[in-house]
């Protein structure tokens, strides 16, 4: 569940080489992180907080120019609505459905080149693509060829297993 996902978060700001200051959950399920020298500063909101670990990274993940951006800033929002779903297998199906749409014309989410939006979707994601079968892999052929490309970067893999798509595996 990405609302209250605190090991999500951590994955990202560990990738981007970003402190994540004290996260805590309330009782809707709402995200939060104190930061600041006196934890005086919060911010609330999983999008919220991934963007601000974004900036403070000094990296390029928003892409190339502001509609690079805008396009990063909605596929964060789609990560709330829909990632947050994902774990019930039809609302899974039906959101790999609709990302395997959008990756059958492209290798990443936004631009030509890994943004925030594949490494938030590759952690959101994460939790399902472990549980599916090598056939329903198959059925999304192009999320499972992007996942599959984003996980071989171990920094953003971090401890996570890999998500094995071959059936024959050739070496152990």
């Amino acid at each position: 569940m990405v609302v209250c996902n605190e090991k999500c978060v951590r994955q990202i700001g560990q990738y981007l080489n970003v402190p994540v200051g004290k996260l805590s959950c309330d009782a809707s399920g709402k995200i939060s992180v104190t930061t600041g020298p006196n934890n005086e500063d919060k911010i609330i909101g999983f999008a919220t907080i991934i963007a601000q670990l974004a900036r403070a990274s000094n990296r390029p993940q928003f892409g190339n120019d502001k509609e690079d951006e805008a396009l990063v800033r909605q596929w964060l929002e789609y990560a709330v609505c829909y990632g947050n779903s994902s774990h019930c297998s039809q609302t899974a199906h039906k959101v790999l459905k609709e990302l395997n749409d959008v990756l059958s014309t492209r290798v990443y989410f936004v631009g030509n080149s890994p943004t925030l939006a594949d490494i938030v979707l590759y952690h959101v994601l994460y939790p399902v693509m472990m549980t599916l079968s090598f056939q329903e892999k198959e059925q999304y052929i192009h999320v499972s060829r992007w996942f599959n490309h984003i996980q071989q970067d171990s920094n953003l893999r971090q401890k996570n297993n890999l998500v094995i798509f071959n059936r024959t595996l050739l070496y152990s």
